[in-house]
């Protein structure tokens, strides 16, 4: 079943959508105990990105337990009702709801000094009393922090491989050393992240062009001080296309991956005087610059050009960069044997000359593949 949860449009799918969905693979699934994952992973997901956006805020804010405070509400959660700690208390590392099937307990952010802060160790005893017994002690869980929509002690979960649940016998793709159970997981923790920088870029006036994909998680973004136009009297490559455009398609194949791929301020260096021009594009995080390979020879060529690059940039702005991206617009360009082979006769070169600047991750961007490739060497 994936364990997708998502219409191809982003939204949560209505439970009976879902339940038809599992039907058709297994007509045999208990509907009761279908219906308690689902209400589940929705509410662990959603109190996730929930975590995250009190993380930023750090103890600025108390958090306080609420239950939905009606006659359906478990006398063991209603007594967390309105319990008030602050962000950091260890409260929160095992008991942010969801704390049980059909929890519909949240937590929300109150304003410092409105309601009395709770005792701590009063309030650890009844989160314990909350989820007392070996099929409740699951739920002992941060979903944020934890990254999981389940805990690790859920039957989801068998030994054998971390959190790679192979026992079940589901589909493993060999290549990618992952089944399909850890792929969905995975697209769904970065799904819950990459929306979250999504939001920051879209309402940073700085940035246009801002997307994010509710599919793969994707997020692109350019700066506003970031050119996508060469000059007309610009060499072109392969027919007619630009170093920009390739740079473009770069970004692009990265966003439909699922990456975050933020085409960075190109000219901040040069309105302080600096000579050296900004590093190109941040993915996931990392920040680095773009070499489009636009005719066939040694990679290594092009490793020790950026790595001087590199140098130079961390000498006179004192950006730290250790990765470089290769972008392929032809594929045909690729060869993984050869790129290992120069990445070691450059950091064989690297080292002869005793440079203390060197390229520690190369990632590969080939037109036409389905993934991001990271070497490190």
């Amino acid at each position: 079943m994936g364990l997708s949860l998502l219409t191809p449009n982003g939204d949560i799918k209505p439970f009976n959508t879902f339940l038809n969905d599992v039907k058709a693979i297994n007509d045999r699934y208990n509907h009761n105990y279908l219906r308690a994952e689902y209400q589940q992973a929705i509410a662990a997901s959603q109190m996730a990105v929930r975590w995250h956006e009190f993380e930023k805020d750090g103890d600025r804010y108390d958090l306080q337990y609420r239950t939905a405070n009606d006659s359906r509400v478990r006398e063991e959660h209603a007594i967390l009702h309105n319990t008030t700690l602050p962000a950091s208390d260890p409260f929160w590392d095992s008991f942010l709801p969801p704390n049980g099937w059909g929890c519909r307990c949240t937590t929300v952010q109150v304003r410092k000094g409105k309601y009395p802060t709770s005792d701590p160790e009063l309030a650890m005893k009844r989160g314990q009393n909350c989820t007392d017994g070996a099929k409740r002690k699951i739920f002992r869980f941060n979903p944020g922090k934890a990254m999981r929509l389940y805990p690790e002690q859920h039957p989801y979960f068998p030994k054998g491989c971390g959190s790679c649940p192979r026992k079940l016998n589901l589909a493993f793709d060999p290549k990618r050393q992952i089944c399909i159970a850890c792929a969905e997981l995975s697209r769904l923790k970065r799904i819950i992240v990459n929306r979250l920088k999504y939001n920051r870029l879209k309402k940073d006036k700085n940035y246009r062009d801002v997307e994010f994909d509710e599919m793969t998680g994707g997020v692109k973004a350019t700066h506003k001080g970031h050119s996508v136009q060469d000059a007309d009297n610009t060499e072109t490559f392969f027919g007619n296309m630009k170093p920009a455009d390739l740079e473009c398609e770069c970004q692009n194949l990265l966003f439909k991956w699922g990456h975050t791929a933020v085409l960075r301020d190109e000219f901040a260096n040069k309105r302080l005087g600096n000579t050296p021009p900004s590093l190109d594009i941040e993915i996931d995080g990392k920040i680095m610059d773009i070499r489009s390979i636009t005719q066939g020879g040694l990679f290594g060529n092009a490793l020790m050009a950026k790595n001087r690059q590199l140098a130079n940039v961390k000498k006179k702005t004192g950006i730290i960069s250790d990765s470089v991206c290769l972008h392929f617009h032809d594929p045909n360009m690729f060869s993984e044997e050869k790129l290992l082979h120069d990445a070691e006769w450059f950091k064989q070169t690297i080292q002869n000359v005793g440079s203390t600047q060197r390229i520690k991750h190369i990632y590969v961007v080939i037109n036409g593949a389905s993934e991001l490739k990271i070497y490190d060497i």
